[in-house]
Protein backbone atom coordinates (compact mmCIF):
# COMPACT_ATOMS: atom_id res chain seq x y z
CA UNK A 1 0.00 0.00 0.00
CA UNK A 2 1.16 3.48 -0.73
CA UNK A 3 2.35 6.03 1.75
CA UNK A 4 -0.79 8.65 2.62
CA UNK A 5 0.10 12.12 1.11
CA UNK A 6 -0.63 15.22 2.78
CA UNK A 7 -3.60 15.73 0.71
CA UNK A 8 -5.09 12.47 2.45
CA UNK A 9 -4.54 13.47 5.69
CA UNK A 10 -6.16 16.69 5.55
CA UNK A 11 -9.29 15.59 3.65
CA UNK A 12 -9.46 12.51 6.22
CA UNK A 13 -8.91 14.78 9.33
CA UNK A 14 -11.54 17.27 7.64
CA UNK A 15 -14.16 14.88 7.24
CA UNK A 16 -13.78 13.53 11.01
CA UNK A 17 -14.49 17.32 11.81
CA UNK A 18 -17.43 17.43 10.02
CA UNK A 19 -18.50 13.88 11.02
CA UNK A 20 -18.09 15.48 14.80
CA UNK A 21 -20.04 18.98 14.22
CA UNK A 22 -22.91 16.67 12.59
CA UNK A 23 -23.40 14.76 15.18
CA UNK A 24 -23.16 17.29 17.84
CA UNK A 25 -26.16 18.88 16.06
CA UNK A 26 -28.23 16.29 15.62
CA UNK A 27 -27.80 14.27 19.09
CA UNK A 28 -31.32 15.51 21.59
CA UNK A 29 -31.10 18.21 23.34
CA UNK A 30 -32.66 18.33 27.28
CA UNK A 31 -34.67 21.58 25.42
CA UNK A 32 -36.07 20.05 22.97
CA UNK A 33 -38.23 17.18 24.99
CA UNK A 34 -41.87 16.35 25.49
CA UNK A 35 -41.34 18.03 29.07
CA UNK A 36 -40.73 21.65 27.29
CA UNK A 37 -43.84 21.39 24.97
CA UNK A 38 -45.66 20.26 28.05
CA UNK A 39 -44.48 23.32 30.23
CA UNK A 40 -45.45 25.90 26.83
CA UNK A 41 -48.47 24.29 26.97
CA UNK A 42 -49.46 24.73 30.31
CA UNK A 43 -48.01 28.44 30.53
CA UNK A 44 -50.63 29.14 27.63
CA UNK A 45 -53.61 27.64 28.99
CA UNK A 46 -52.37 29.50 32.38
CA UNK A 47 -52.38 32.91 30.12
CA UNK A 48 -55.79 32.60 28.70
CA UNK A 49 -57.54 31.42 32.28
CA UNK A 50 -55.46 34.00 34.34
CA UNK A 51 -56.81 36.52 31.61
CA UNK A 52 -60.13 35.61 32.60
CA UNK A 53 -59.45 35.72 36.37
CA UNK A 54 -58.48 38.87 36.67
CA UNK A 55 -60.75 40.76 34.23
CA UNK A 56 -63.57 38.96 36.89
CA UNK A 57 -62.06 40.33 40.31
CA UNK A 58 -62.04 43.68 38.57
CA UNK A 59 -65.17 43.89 36.84
CA UNK A 60 -66.46 42.90 40.45
CA UNK A 61 -64.59 45.57 42.25
CA UNK A 62 -65.55 47.82 39.55
CA UNK A 63 -69.11 47.02 39.76
CA UNK A 64 -69.33 47.11 43.26
CA UNK A 65 -67.84 50.73 43.84
CA UNK A 66 -69.25 52.43 40.87
CA UNK A 67 -72.53 50.25 41.09
CA UNK A 68 -72.80 49.31 37.60
CA UNK A 69 -73.90 45.92 38.20
CA UNK A 70 -72.91 43.35 35.81
CA UNK A 71 -71.93 45.38 32.80
CA UNK A 72 -68.55 45.88 34.47
CA UNK A 73 -67.95 42.63 35.06
CA UNK A 74 -68.44 41.65 31.42
CA UNK A 75 -67.05 44.46 29.92
CA UNK A 76 -63.52 43.70 32.05
CA UNK A 77 -64.10 40.09 31.47
CA UNK A 78 -63.95 39.79 28.00
CA UNK A 79 -61.51 42.53 28.21
CA UNK A 80 -59.34 39.96 30.58
CA UNK A 81 -59.84 36.96 28.04
CA UNK A 82 -58.95 38.60 24.92
CA UNK A 83 -55.67 39.92 27.09
CA UNK A 84 -55.00 36.19 27.71
CA UNK A 85 -55.83 34.82 24.28
CA UNK A 86 -53.37 37.61 23.46
CA UNK A 87 -50.94 36.20 25.60
CA UNK A 88 -51.33 32.50 24.56
CA UNK A 89 -50.78 33.79 21.20
CA UNK A 90 -47.86 35.40 21.48
CA UNK A 91 -46.57 32.42 23.19
CA UNK A 92 -46.88 29.93 20.45
CA UNK A 93 -45.72 32.35 18.17
CA UNK A 94 -42.45 32.68 19.95
CA UNK A 95 -42.52 29.26 20.64
CA UNK A 96 -42.94 28.22 16.83
CA UNK A 97 -40.20 30.39 15.96
CA UNK A 98 -37.27 28.99 18.23
CA UNK A 99 -39.01 25.26 16.81
CA UNK A 100 -38.36 26.59 13.66
CA UNK A 101 -34.62 27.94 13.94
CA UNK A 102 -33.77 24.75 15.78
CA UNK A 103 -35.07 22.65 12.83
CA UNK A 104 -32.81 25.51 10.11
CA UNK A 105 -30.01 25.31 12.27
CA UNK A 106 -29.84 21.29 12.38
CA UNK A 107 -31.07 20.95 8.39
CA UNK A 108 -28.59 23.75 7.19
CA UNK A 109 -25.64 21.75 9.22
CA UNK A 110 -26.85 18.76 7.52
CA UNK A 111 -26.67 20.43 4.09
CA UNK A 112 -23.20 22.03 4.70
CA UNK A 113 -22.01 19.19 5.91
CA UNK A 114 -22.87 17.05 2.96
CA UNK A 115 -21.80 19.79 0.82
CA UNK A 116 -18.38 19.86 2.15
CA UNK A 117 -18.63 16.07 1.97
CA UNK A 118 -18.45 16.14 -1.95
CA UNK A 119 -15.97 19.07 -2.69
Amino acid sequence: MAPSSPNDDDLSARIAAAQARQADKVKPRANMSAASGYGVGMKMVLDLVSGAVVGLIFGLAVDHVLGTRPWGLIILIMLGMAAGFRLMLRTADSHAKRYAEKSNAVSEGSDSAIKGQEE
